[in-house]
């Protein structure tokens, strides 16, 4: 027996021993190691931190920033990225920092960003290591690699070609008027009001996402999906808090039971609309294209193939997946730039009066917009493309390396996260000039490669392959809205309007966006 005994509680020994050698390497010994590995690589950055790395100081830093209201006409890096900024500026363009024990390279170069956009077998999306919730918003296309995205993205292209997208330009008006009309409703007698902008062009954005890529109603339901799913990446904080300690994320606290309900309830009202189209197939009706819905769910309309219960349930949860991706990616992205090209605009009354003109004289009074119309537009364009260099829809990308790779002079070893800063690309002053800091539409009068110095380094939706789906999607939508808010409004920034940008998922205004509009 104590025999026995001896040999448990050594054996128990042994186990801790083993565990304790694991968390000291993984916590302390390994970045260290990987530390002196990329100083001698000619790299630099902040010696590494017992467990947290660079994590409280990035949350200090954004707690500060977050603390400050800037002037509308300052540069707003330093507010929605200062560790990053601070970091480029102390050890330049090519330098590390560090999510707890994982080092981040922080990659400024523009051809190493092209590059390691470019290469995205090996240089994967974060999306399946990063926290739990935004797990459960972020799937479908965006969760996939290799092989399986490319099939999946073939398969998708279809709903954004760009004669299809051709064809929603009056629905994207008449989104954008019914908005407008709940605007003439507020107005006082002397035709003005205050408006805080941001949830009513949220509403143009989701109203266009239902019904033009899923032929669905814009009801109260799919509005609250919408708001669930923007309200969960907040929740996430993944820009002022990107370190979670390992574990943490099985450990319950009310943010997360607030999440999965959440998520809960939008799973359940995707099924809801996954079935009824089902049925309506199964009826014999259709739509007049192919939407969405129909590319996620063909494989189950296929008519004489048998499909298991297990394999319905592999495509409906896929499809679910793909909707809260949609969803999400079509609604935050077009209402983040809806909302910066109005406070834009509103700071910069002559670029406002310049594109009004060029919609009176190209568009007029005409009743309904087509594709025709707008393409016949240049300032509005322009006005665009400056705001998603300022204001890009994500300021920076992620990429964890899945194999050890060379990039330029650096060898990349395995499980290192890569970090692309697009809202610093897009300020460069070797590549936009001395005025690079200051909104001037005109940059883009002759193109994006003559705007930027010659060189591909215009990104607000990322690059290369994996370049965002929606991209036409989103600028035309956005054509159409400007050009029907100009010859309905002149807007400009209400006395209570605090300019303070903040990185959420996508750049935010902090404090919303109260524009006083004015009925022309």
């Amino acid at each position: 027996m104590v025999i026995m005994w001896s040999y448990l509680f050594y054996s128990f020994l042994c186990i801790v021993a083993v565990w304790i050698w694991q968390i000291l390497n993984w916590a302390w010994l390994e970045p260290r190691r990987m530390e002196r590995y990329l100083r001698r690589q000619g790299l630099h950055g902040n010696s590494y931190r017992f467990l947290i790395g660079d994590a409280k100081e990035i949350a200090a830093m954004y707690e500060k920033a977050n603390s400050t209201i800037i002037n509308p006409y300052d540069d707003i890096t330093s507010r929605i990225m200062p560790f990053i900024e601070k970091t480029v500026k102390t050890y330049g363009t090519n330098a590390f920092a560090w999510i707890g024990p994982t080092a981040r390279i922080i990659i400024s170069e523009p051809e190493l960003m092209r590059s390691v956009l470019n290469k995205h077998r090996n240089f994967q999306k974060s999306f399946r290591v990063a926290n739990k919730i935004i797990r459960l918003v972020i799937g479908g296309l965006a969760f996939k690699e290799g092989d399986e995205w490319s099939k999946s993205r073939t398969k998708l292209n279809p709903a954004f070609h760009i004669e299809k997208l051709k064809q929603m330009v009056p629905l994207m008006q008449q989104c954008t008027e019914d908005v407008l009309n709940e605007w003439k409703n507020l107005m006082s007698e002397d035709g003005s009001a205050v408006v805080d902008v941001i949830h009513h062009l949220e509403d143009i954005s989701g109203a266009m996402v239902t019904q033009s890529l899923f032929h669905t109603p814009y009801t109260e339901e799919m509005r609250r999906n919408f708001f669930y799913l923007r309200d969960m990446i907040i929740m996430t904080d993944t820009a002022s808090k990107p370190f979670n300690f390992p574990g943490s994320e099985y450990l319950p606290s009310k943010k997360k039971r607030k999440a999965k309900q959440m998520e809960k309830e939008v799973r359940q009202s995707f099924t809801n609309m996954i079935n009824k189209r089902l049925k309506d197939r199964s009826e014999g009706i259709y739509n007049e294209e192919k939407d969405l819905f129909d590319l996620f769910l063909d494989e189950l309309y296929e008519p004489g193939k048998k499909i298991s219960n297990a394999d319905r349930k592999e495509i409906v949860d896929e499809t679910i997946a793909q909707c809260k991706l949609f969803f999400f990616g079509g609604f935050d992205t077009t209402s983040n730039l809806m909302i910066w090209t109005m406070v834009t605009l509103a700071i910069h009354q002559d670029w406002q009066a310049r594109a009004r003109e060029e919609v009176y004289q190209i568009i007029g009074d005409t009743k309904i917009f087509t594709n025709d119309i707008l393409s016949q537009l240049k300032i509005i364009p322009m006005i665009l493309y400056e705001v998603l260099r300022l204001y890009p829809p994500v300021m920076e990308l992620s990429r964890v390396v899945e194999e050890e790779t060379q990039l330029g002079n650096l060898r990349i070893p395995k499980g290192v996260y890569v970090q692309v800063p697009i809202a610093l690309l897009h300020r460069r002053i070797d590549i936009w000039g001395e005025d690079a800091l200051k909104f001037r539409p005109d940059r883009f009068a002759d193109g994006v490669l003559k705007a930027a110095n010659g060189q591909a380094a215009f990104m607000p939706f990322s690059w290369g392959p994996r370049i965002c789906i929606g991209q036409h999607f989103a600028l035309l939508e956005g054509k159409a809205f400007l050009a029907q808010l100009l010859r309905t409004f002149t807007f400009e920034l209400a006395p209570s309007y605090k300019h303070a940008p903040c990185a959420a998922f996508t750049i935010q205004p902090q404090h919303g966006a109260p524009l006083l509009l004015r009925k022309l």
